[in-house]
């Protein structure tokens, strides 16, 4: 399974290829796209074969010998097939309330040589024609492939077939139809095709729908998508909620889609020496963005981060967030009464929940182990389990109404004032290590590492001090340091077989870094960059490379698991006793 995964992933980075700026396929990508993937094959490609890794030599690592040429013949038929693999292609899922559609859009550069290859490759092969494009039924996904002169589009609902049956047809324009001209007559169509095609009205409709996009109803009208297209990554994604907001029409608050409406997010994947960087960008429309700049931006406190008393840490959440955008968020979606209904009881408002806290928290986790335990169950046997030294910390916000929220019915059935500390009343087990002032709150994984955070003497160790350095200023930064976690676990955890290619793995990456930056009034970037222990190799040249070595793998085990099924069987074997022939005296 892993090499068929793995053959199926390489394939589809070249089918899902980009080249141009601005590709000509994306003008058949509607606007009602909830989610779009592209990949840049051209650059992808160059990478791989830079470092000396080619279709043949990756079939030629993960298959067995007898079916290697097999799938080498199937990649040399998509070569001669008509498709334009230098041209980019998309993945689309549209999301709509009547129905919804996955697609596949890509280059061609030999219309007929595709045709040729589809009357060899799908079963039941019968081509329908309209003046500017033609079009088959693929029976065994349900699907419709068309195409033109420069474009093929796949299409499959992703609604069930039940659903596609019960489906209106959507009031395009149906092929066949009096507006539309008669499909080849010199193409019969097997009685079983003609039910087929009757079920299939609604997608062939929406088909000839995307062939015939007016520029505004195209993806390529969005700001966000049209930037995507100009960003030459080796992987693109593209995520629009609005469609699905406005399919859920009955279930939201109208003011809630107008809130969302123009929020977009685009991430750039780029395969690099030694790292993967993920650039993203959130869009956050007029309504959204009134909110954000009423507030400003608030920074992470690093200071809160600093003083953690570990010289190994593993990870961290350090953040910067003002909580009351919240309430304007669901005041402005008119959801504000049912939430201060519901803490009626209490005597609070949403208004002092967010108020109380200033929303400046930090997460961090140290001294990552795997430890064996006596178990609690089984006299004389071990569990092994991993644990963490942690702390949790969130500011205080407004004093008034942090007072009256730790005062209220809901928390001091729990808490009880001392001075300036709240304490809880009864000790619970199971109950992290807690320290709540009218400054901070905090808690920790026990109540060594909270007094030591608490003292405010400790100085945080083991941080990459260059990229603490790019969080000042901004409001999110977030750290994993997987050298350290995967050096914790034993060999002993790691079956014996597999402890070669286990190490390889522990040694494959270093660490991952994330950082939110600041709003600037009308998008937000983020970068997240993946590390990896080989600074010199490409990243991409060695997950490929770390994939075949996996693949290889598993392939010897299915070999060595059936083997010594095989002499298991032939061990357990009965043996049948034959009486002794007699001796004919005669």
């Amino acid at each position: 399974m892993f090499s068929k995964v793995l053959l199926a992933v390489s394939a589809i980075a070249i089918l899902l290829s980009s080249c141009s700026k601005v590709p000509e396929q994306s003008k058949y990508i509607p606007k009602t796209a909830s989610l779009v993937l592209s990949v840049n094959s051209k650059q992808i490609s160059k990478k791989l074969i830079t470092n000396g890794i080619t279709m043949d030599k990756l079939f030629a690592a993960v298959q067995e010998k007898d079916t290697a040429s097999e799938a080498q013949k199937f990649w040399k038929d998509i070569e001669n097939s008509g498709l334009d693999l230098q041209a980019q292609s998309f993945v689309s899922i549209v999301y709509g309330k009547n129905q919804s559609y996955v697609t596949l859009t890509g280059g061609l550069k030999d219309a007929s040589k595709f045709e040729e290859y589809l009357k060899k490759n799908v079963a039941n092969f019968s081509l329908q024609t309209k003046p500017d494009f033609k079009y088959i039924l693929e029976d065994k996904q349900g699907g419709v492939i068309a195409w033109n002169k420069e474009t093929v589009i796949y299409l499959k609902g992703i609604e069930g077939d039940a659903m596609q049956k019960a489906l209106p047809p959507s009031g395009l324009p149906v092929p066949g139809s009096d507006e539309e001209s008669a499909p080849d007559t010199n193409n019969a169509q097997p009685a079983s095709l003609v039910t087929a095609e009757d079920d299939m009205q609604p997608w062939i409709a929406e088909v000839d729908h995307l062939f015939h996009l007016k520029k505004d109803e195209t993806a390529s009208s969005i700001e966000a998508f049209n930037d995507l297209l100009k960003n030459s990554a080796d992987l693109s994604v593209y995520v629009n909620p609005e469609p699905v907001y406005n399919a859920q029409a009955g279930m939201m608050p109208a003011n809630l889609k107008t809130l969302l409406a123009g929020c977009f997010y685009t991430g750039a994947v780029n395969f690099e020496k030694g790292k993967i960087v993920v650039d993203g960008v959130s869009y956050v429309g007029k309504d959204l963005a009134g909110i954000y700049k009423k507030y400003g931006n608030m920074e992470a406190d690093l200071e809160m981060l600093e003083k953690y008393p570990s010289q190994n840490i593993t990870g961290f959440v350090v953040y910067g967030f003002d909580f009351r955008m919240i309430g304007d968020i669901v005041k402005s979606t008119g959801l504000d009464g049912i939430a201060n209904m519901g803490l009626q009881s209490s005597g609070l408002t949403l208004d002092d929940i967010l108020n109380a806290f200033k929303g400046q928290l930090v997460f961090v986790a140290s001294d990552f182990e795997v430890k064996k335990k006596p178990s609690l169950y089984i006299e004389g046997d071990s569990t092994t389990t991993p644990e963490s030294k942690w702390v949790f910390a969130m500011k205080v916000g407004d004093k008034a109404a942090f007072d009256k929220v730790m005062s209220s019915p809901m928390v001091q059935g729990v808490f009880t004032k001392e001075g300036n500390n709240y304490v809880m009343k009864q000790n619970l087990p199971g109950v992290p290590a807690i320290s709540i002032t009218d400054k901070l709150v905090t808690s920790a994984s026990d109540s060594a590492v909270l007094q030591a955070y608490l003292a405010g003497k400790g100085k945080a160790g083991g941080l990459d001090n260059d990229f603490v350095s790019k969080i000042k200023g901004n409001p999110m930064g977030a750290y994993v340091n997987f050298e350290k976690i995967v050096n914790n676990i034993p060999d002993e955890e790691i079956p014996a077989d597999s402890r070669v290619l286990a190490g390889k793995f522990k040694n494959l990456l270093k660490d991952m870094t994330a950082l939110s930056k600041s709003f600037d009034g009308k998008t937000q970037h983020s970068e997240i960059v993946l590390n990896f222990k080989n600074e010199n190799e490409n990243s991409l040249v060695q997950l490929v490379n770390l994939g075949t070595e996996a693949a290889k793998y598993l392939e010897e085990k299915k070999k060595a698991d059936a083997a010594r099924e095989v002499a298991v069987d032939t061990a357990a074997a009965p043996v049948v006793e034959t009486a002794p022939v007699e001796e004919d005296k005669h």
